[in-house]
């Protein structure tokens, strides 16, 4: 089987994190690659599924596919060496083929943990800077499009288009996280409320500020 290793002397996960943040194998629980105490990122061989992945995004070529022993071929050769020269020759039952069982699960160490929250922690505010930003510019945008203000009722004449900006901008976010790879996959309903909630209060906030002002001017 296929698993990704690290070339250390390439690595310089100072300036990336791509392998550890984009990995579709790796889990809160269980990370398939990690930042080992030599400060560079190391894989568990026993987790990588050998999609690739990490190598097609790692920007310094630090990432390369090579092929280990299929664990099952392991324990199968061994069963067979602690057979007698007797019974070596008399095949076995399939009942006593050894199984195959998953590979243990690898504790989190203490390091890992905190690169980890680090990671997602950096993650989350780029999130909200994203959807603050955007509710700003739908805010910004609903007011030039929807038309001349109304001193007497304070309301434009088109409201409905900057609603219809707000939609816009809500959806947006989920092709900038593709662009900027972030893992949408990973994102649950309260991430998507989250976001779209923020994004409503910038506009809400915006569009409120720059239409008062401009009444009260008049």
């Amino acid at each position: 089987m296929q698993v990704a290793r690290v070339k250390k002397e390439k690595c310089s996960t100072a300036d990336c994190n791509r392998c550890i943040r984009f990995c579709p194998v790796s889990r809160k629980d269980q990370p398939v690659i990690y930042i080992g105490r030599n400060k560079k990122a190391t894989v568990n061989e026993e987790l990588c599924n050998g999609c690739a992945k990490c190598v097609r995004i790692c920007p310094e070529k630090a990432i390369e596919m090579i092929t280990i022993p299929d664990p099952v071929d392991e324990t199968v050769v061994a069963a067979a060496e602690v057979q007698s020269p007797d019974t070596a020759a008399t095949p076995a039952p399939a009942a006593e083929v050894p199984k195959q069982t998953a590979p243990p699960k690898k504790k989190e160490t203490p390091e890992e943990k905190i690169v980890r929250k680090k990671a997602e922690h950096s993650e989350r505010v780029i999130r909200t800077l994203i959807a603050c930003v955007l509710g700003m510019i739908a805010g910004i945008a609903s007011y030039f499009i929807a038309g001349t203000p109304n001193p007497e009722t304070g309301t434009q004449a088109d409201p409905f288009v900057g609603v219809l900006i707000l939609l816009v901008a809500i959806v947006l976010q989920r092709t900038i996280f593709i662009l900027i790879r972030i893992d949408t996959a990973k994102l649950g309903k309260k991430d998507w409320f989250y976001q779209a909630f923020m994004t409503f209060a910038m506009w809400y906030l915006s569009w409120t500020i720059i239409l008062s002002t401009s009444l009260l001017a008049e």
